[in-house]
């Protein structure tokens, strides 16, 4: 079983985008193989506030443990994944096994740079720009994410979420 592990350490800065301004929370994510190397490491973007399993509210989830699994989107994933399906993109849905109702939630991880962009999901960066508060590098990230999850089967993984914010 490989673990995924993302770990809140900072609110952001707030960031202004089409009449809307938001901080976000910034965080870690390291892929671990069975012997707790590390496969890959990037940043992470959420929403800013305190985690909730509340459908319809642009705030992180709570911190524990999830699996991940393939399902159809309509945000914006990687152009390997687009139109995989023939009901369109294919991307990676969280999911809750001890919360069937967690899945009202619709929570992914695809592509973005701030809080603005995550839609109550969890984006992935190569790089950060504290002056901008945003990550960078989300589209090769999120490449890199996916494949290792269709290499290693998704069904393989598990994703463990820690809140280190002060």
């Amino acid at each position: 079983m490989l673990r995924a592990i993302l770990t809140r350490l900072t609110t952001t800065k707030p960031v202004t985008k089409k009449g809307k301004t938001e901080a976000g929370t910034l965080g870690q994510l390291e892929v671990l193989d069975t012997d707790d190397k590390v496969l890959f490491a990037c940043y992470t973007m959420e929403n800013a506030g305190e985690p909730t399993h509340e459908s319809g509210k642009d705030k992180p989830i709570m911190p524990g443990s999830y699996t991940m699994c393939w399902d159809v989107t309509s945000v914006c994933v990687p152009e390997k994944w687009r139109k995989r399906s023939p009901f369109g993109n294919v991307g990676i849905w969280l999911k809750d096994p001890s919360n069937p109702e967690f899945e009202k939630r619709r929570i992914m991880i695809h592509i973005g740079n701030d809080a603005i962009d995550t839609l109550g999901c969890i984006l992935l960066g190569l790089g950060y720009s504290q002056e901008q508060g945003i990550i960078t590098n989300s589209k090769a990230a999120i490449t890199k994410f996916y494949e290792l999850c269709e290499e290693h089967d998704i069904e393989n993984f598990t994703l463990q979420i820690v809140d280190k914010r002060a």
